[in-house]
C-alpha cells in the first residue's frame, strides 16, 4: 500500500494509537485536496478542534485560510461553521512559505460536536485554491479498525487486515468513500486472492460511492490487477 496519494487519490495509510477521550491523534480519512496532515481532533466541552499541518510542495508557495470553512455530517448534512483559527492567516492575508518542504501546523475551531457523529467532510468555502478533507472519520472504534488494518498489512498478516478493514466497511455502511474498499482489494492481491478481489472490485463497480472512479483508477495500478479482468 501507498502511504500517500494527492488530491482524489490522498489515502492515509499508516497506524496510529486512539488516545484520551477527547482526543483522536491523526485521524484516518479519505481524501484531500492539499497535501495535508491531519494531527488530531479534539473533542472540547466547549469548541471541536481540528490540527492540521501542509507541506509547501512549490518553490514559492504561499498559504491562507478562508474564516468560511465549515464541517458537513455525513449523514445529516448539518453543518457547523468555523468561529477561528490559529497558526494561520486568515485571507486575503497569506503565509509565505520560506522554502519547498517547508510544514505549517494550524487549528481550526468550531461548535461543540456531539461524541456520537461518526464522520464528517470539511469544506473551505472560497473563491479558488480552496481546501477541502472528505472523509474525515471520528468515530473511534472505525479509526481502530482501520489502524489495526494498516498495521496488519505492514506485518504482512494479510488475513487479519482483511477482517479489520472489512469490519470498518461493515459497521459503517453510511460512510461514502471508498478508501477501505481499495485498501481490500490490494490486501487481497497482495495474497494472490485474485477471486475474492474480483468479488470486491465488482462491489466497488456497482457502489455509490462518491469517489469511485478515483478509486478504480487507483485499484487498476496495482500489481495483479489485470487477474481481476478474467
Amino acid at each position: 500500500m501507498k502511504k500517500f496519494q494527492f488530491l482524489w487519490l490522498f489515502f492515509l495509510l499508516v497506524s496510529v494509537p486512539v488516545v484520551a477521550q477527547d482526543t483522536i491523534l491523526v485521524p484516518n480519512f479519505a481524501v484531500a485536496t492539499h497535501p495535508f496532515m491531519v494531527n488530531k481532533v479534539s473533542f472540547l466541552k466547549d469548541a471541536f478542534v481540528i490540527e492540521l499541518t501542509i507541506e509547501n510542495q512549490a518553490p514559492s508557495g504561499y498559504f491562507c485560510a478562508s474564516k468560511h470553512i465549515y464541517l458537513q455530517n455525513l449523514q445529516s448534512r448539518k453543518k457547523w461553521y468555523m468561529t477561528h483559527s490559529e497558526g494561520i492567516p486568515v485571507c486575503p492575508d497569506v503565509y509565505h512559505f520560506r522554502w519547498q518542504g517547508e510544514k505549517l501546523t494550524f487549528k481550526l475551531y468550531f461548535p461543540p460536536l456531539d461524541s456520537n457523529i461518526r464522520y464528517v467532510d470539511v469544506i473551505e468555502k472560497c473563491k479558488e485554491h480552496c481546501f477541502s478533507i472528505f472523509g474525515l472519520i471520528l468515530d473511534r472504534t472505525m479509526n481502530d479498525a482501520v489502524n489495526k488494518g494498516y498495521d496488519a498489512f505492514d506485518h504482512g498478516d494479510y488475513a487479519n487486515a482483511y477482517q479489520e478493514f472489512k469490519k470498518a466497511i461493515d459497521e459503517n455502511p453510511a460512510y461514502p468513500y471508498g478508501f477501505l474498499y481499495a485498501n481490500i482489494i490490494k490486501v487481497l492481491l497482495a495474497e494472490k486472492n485474485y477471486d475474492e478481489a474480483r468479488i470486491w472490485y465488482q462491489k466497488l463497480q456497482k457502489s455509490n460511492l462518491l469517489d469511485k472512479k478515483a478509486v478504480l483508477e487507483d485499484v487498476s495500478k496495482e500489481k495483479g490487477f489485470e487477474m481481476l479482468q478474467k
